[in-house]
């Protein structure tokens, strides 16, 4: 995994890392011991998902935030540079933090022992220590049960939704990416999920039984119903997030139940506020009237943004801006975006997995498609009136076009 501007930081303090991804924790977890393990000094929500992980950490900041708590999040994939995967009260770690980090880890030995992903989780950890927080919010990289970041002792765990994807890594079927997904969860532990599919629902209620521990679940335990939260004896009322769809209504559930289990006590007006604060970049995040970028990657998230265009942009003429990579099911992709396309383009960007854009104009069956061989030449001005642009298909291709564009 490319995580930008992290090599200076490497070369600097000279910390080498591996490129060869190695089964289990037990190496990140002896790293992690020489660092007197930071991971577990603070609370932890711990958030794994095939899609709205990012959404629902956005949702616990923004809610955290309001209520005077002092937080820290770790996600992924950066969308400017690594600054802004570890982030202190939702304002990105500084280049003194990440050195001060560093300096630590280079003179506890830890150097040669780590991929890449695995020393950036470790050194989110390594800052967070330093801080006296109130609650971090920690995104899985890939999966979970073997993810770098399921190495802390309690946590409250999180899975808004589990979906196929990553097949290479995590397994071809909901079964198999379901057990990766659930292993998150702690021995004596609360887990909070969206509403699952079968058989994805009895592999993690499989879990919770093994690991005694509880569940509460979307529509199940706690619900949304006409803009109203409701679990147990908490009700907070005209609740209306900025960010649109209806799977965000879910997300937004998940995240004030996992920070009303955590202990904290939340009031409605700060809830109000929150819920429309709370925005993530590259998730329908509206850059001006008529164009939206969203980082829709594997199926159940195009499935989720067609679903949000047809609701919100009826009679409006949709144009796709599409830039894919290529270890991702793009013929579904496409065939998806194809029910509500009026034109696509189809982008060439600098990623080593991208896939060439050539491909994806082959596999187009629209009559009103093109190629743009460079992200610089991308127009996201072009367009009348009664057009809404859509830029998709990889964070990696919003990350690079925002950083073309300025946009």
């Amino acid at each position: 995994m490319e995580i930008k501007n992290f090599n200076k930081y490497k070369i600097k303090w000279n910390i080498q890392s591996e490129t060869v991804i190695k089964p289990g924790l037990e190496t990140i977890q002896a790293a992690l011991q020489k660092l007197g393990n930071p991971q577990d000094k603070h609370k932890v929500i711990h958030v794994a998902g095939t899609n709205g992980k990012g959404s629902t950490i956005a949702f616990l900041s923004a809610l955290a935030k309001e209520h005077g708590l002092s937080y820290a999040s770790f996600t992924s994939p950066s969308i400017f540079d690594v600054h802004d995967q570890i982030q202190i009260n939702s304002i990105p770690v500084t280049e003194k933090q990440m050195d001060k980090a560093f300096l630590h880890m280079q003179k506890r030995g830890i150097s040669g022992m780590l991929t890449d992903f695995e020393l950036l989780t470790v050194t989110a950890f390594v800052v967070f220590e330093a801080l006296e927080l109130d609650i971090v919010f920690i995104e899985a990289g890939m999966g979970g049960r073997l993810d770098s970041t399921n190495v802390m002792k309690k946590s409250v765990a999180v899975i808004p939704s589990i979906s196929i994807d990553h097949t290479n890594f995590l397994g071809d079927t909901i079964e198999k990416i379901s057990w990766h997904k659930a292993g998150i969860l702690k021995y004596n532990s609360q887990l909070v999920i969206g509403s699952f599919i079968e058989p994805a629902k009895t592999v993690v209620y499989k879990e919770v039984e093994d690991k005694k521990a509880d569940v509460l679940e979307y529509s199940e335990n706690f619900h949304i119903k006409n803009h109203q939260y409701t679990y147990k004896e908490y009700s907070f009322s005209n609740l209306s997030p900025q960010m649109i769809g209806s799977h965000q209504q879910t997300n937004m559930a998940i995240a004030i139940t996992a920070l009303l289990i955590s202990g904290f006590k939340l009031v409605e007006p700060n809830v109000q506020a929150a819920v429309k604060k709370a925005r993530l970049p590259g998730r329908m995040e509206k850059i001006k009237d008529n164009l939206y970028l969203d980082g829709a990657h594997n199926q159940a998230s195009i499935d989720a943004l067609v679903e949000t265009i047809k609701e919100n942009f009826f009679n409006k003429n949709i144009h796709f801006i599409v830039g894919i990579l290529r270890d991702k099911d793009y013929v579904y992709m496409l065939r998806k975006l194809e029910e509500i396309a009026s034109s696509f383009e189809f982008v060439n960007f600098q990623h080593e997995r991208a896939l060439n854009a050539n491909i994806l104009y082959k596999h187009c069956t629209h009559s009103v498609k093109s190629i743009t061989l460079d992200a610089y030449d991308v127009d996201l001005l072009k367009g009348f009136e009664n057009d809404v642009t859509i830029v998709t298909g990889s964070f990696y291709f919003i990350a690079e076009l925002k950083g073309k564009t300025g946009i």
